[in-house]
């Protein structure tokens, strides 16, 4: 089943689901501004940019959720836009308004799933706490100082630091003087930057531990620290912030690895490639076929050799894994944990691993396209994608609604036949072209990866 326009008859009848009468609904937010709250406290401000793309994609967890949940907003999401999400076999959840959060203490809730756990959304979500029947956890469980350590980029260069002593070298591994060094005063980040530099390493960032998407950044390429960098360094180590001081690498290829710690053990959920934006912060990313056990075909094939590379990184992984569960039952951390890493090109050329970059506690869009490809064909790939209107202009299109008009006609949203029918091809907006503002979210299904890279410009490595 082909559908490219939307039909007026499929639109009327659309029913939003009411209050469950079935399990106990989780309850998911979007709130992306934890580490910001962490960083800087309750006078953290994210800029007006930010701000607006928060907006923007706040119903993006109701593709993490199930029939039944509820996801709280600022806006519920219009009919027309949950019909067309709905016409694409993806189940709708219960939307509640955050300025009525404090009436769903009446219902009996399966558990609490916010985007990140944090002071933000504990101080959201506290009045819920005595209503959510599906787990028995204190506030103090959800989020507490050594909770918070995990979100720090310190935190993560450590656990990389500490698995690459404790296995056999091998050369398609990064070296460990390629690993980030925390600092916390001028003189220590002074002294990181001279010592990376004495060892051939004239690139180098510097990034705040805690820090809102390769926002809170700075890169030291010059042949000297310039004064506006020194003031930056002098004004992180004023408000207390920590500093990673790491070697920058020539990146060939971002990817992903999407896990859940549940209480009987990490579970791996998929691996997905990823393509960021010259500051860092994320742009789009990728699926394939078995994503769900395989590391993308685009990783494993920057390697020559040895042959059996795919299997090798597996393995190692394996490792990774077993040493981040152990670290995670010991802080009693529960949810979803995003890690980023990256293939990059030494002095010689050659294919290296980066197998942590950073470690992420709480929900990212790598997630976001797992969850989503729970919808597509089996064989199936996709690409998650965010568009800013800037870019829809230079397309030439006035607006975000005339580009999802476009898209829908250009990649009609194809269905395989059966009692659940999975999406086999075609373009979706996951949130509201005509109530976007600077940012729409794409996914992109179809059989072939490399045509859906090619329709959103995803060629080039980040």
């Amino acid at each position: 089943m082909a559908t490219g326009h939307m039909d007026e008859q499929f639109i009327a009848p659309l029913n939003v689901p009411s209050p469950s009468q079935g399990r106990p609904p989780g309850v998911f937010v979007f709130n992306p501004f934890a580490e910001g709250r962490l960083a800087e406290g309750k006078q953290f401000n994210p800029a007006k940019h930010q701000a607006q793309l928060a907006r923007d994609l706040e119903n993006l967890p109701q593709f993490l959720c199930r029939q039944d949940d509820i996801v709280l907003v600022n806006q519920k999401p219009a009919a027309e836009f949950l019909s067309r999400v709905k016409q694409a076999g993806f189940p709708l959840p219960e939307f509640v308004a955050l300025a009525d959060v404090q009436k769903l203490q009446t219902r009996k809730l399966g558990g609490l799933r916010p985007w990140a756990w944090g002071p933000d959304s504990l101080e959201l979500l506290q009045p819920l706490f005595a209503s959510v029947t599906g787990e028995n956890r204190a506030a103090d469980d959800r989020f507490n100082e050594k909770l918070a350590e995990l979100y720090a980029k310190a935190w993560s260069a450590d656990f990389l630091r500490r698995q690459l002593l404790e296995k056999p070298a091998a050369s398609w591994l990064c070296l460990e003087n390629e690993i980030g060094v925390a600092v916390d005063s001028l003189a220590g980040a002074q002294a990181a930057v001279a010592k990376i530099r004495s060892r051939g390493h004239h690139k180098i960032v510097v990034k705040q531990s805690f820090g809102v998407a390769g926002s809170n950044a700075l890169r030291l390429f010059e042949p000297e620290i310039l004064p506006a960098q020194w003031r930056w360094l002098e004004n992180a180590f004023a408000h207390k912030r920590g500093l990673v001081v790491e070697p920058w690498l020539e990146r060939a290829q971002d990817f992903s690895v999407q896990l859940e710690m549940t209480a009987t053990g990490l579970k791996l959920c998929g691996y997905t490639g990823l393509k960021c934006d010259a500051r860092g912060q994320f742009a789009a990313n990728f699926a394939e076929p078995h994503h769900r056990r395989r590391i993308p075909a685009k990783v494993v094939s920057l390697f020559r050799e040895p042959p059996d590379m795919a299997w090798r990184l597996l393995d190692f992984y394996a490792g990774i894994f077993a040493a981040l569960e152990a670290e995670l039952r010991t802080m009693g951390f529960l949810g979803p944990i995003g890690l980023d890493a990256f293939v990059y090109r030494d002095a010689a050329g050659a294919a290296r691993l980066k197998p942590i970059v950073e470690i992420n506690p709480r929900y990212t869009m790598g997630r976001v396209l797992v969850e989503l490809m729970r919808q597509t064909s089996l064989d199936g790939a996709g690409v998650f994608q965010l568009v800013a209107l800037a870019q829809v202009k230079a397309d030439g299109f006035p607006d975000f609604p005339s580009f999802a008009r476009w898209l829908a006609e250009k990649h009609p949203l194809e269905l395989e036949a059966g009692p659940l029918p999975r999406l086999r091809a075609g373009a979706l907006c996951l949130n509201d072209p005509a109530a976007a503002k600077v940012c729409l979210a794409i996914f992109r299904a179809g059989r072939s990866l490399e045509p859906l890279l090619a329709a959103a410009k995803m060629n080039s490595p980040a």
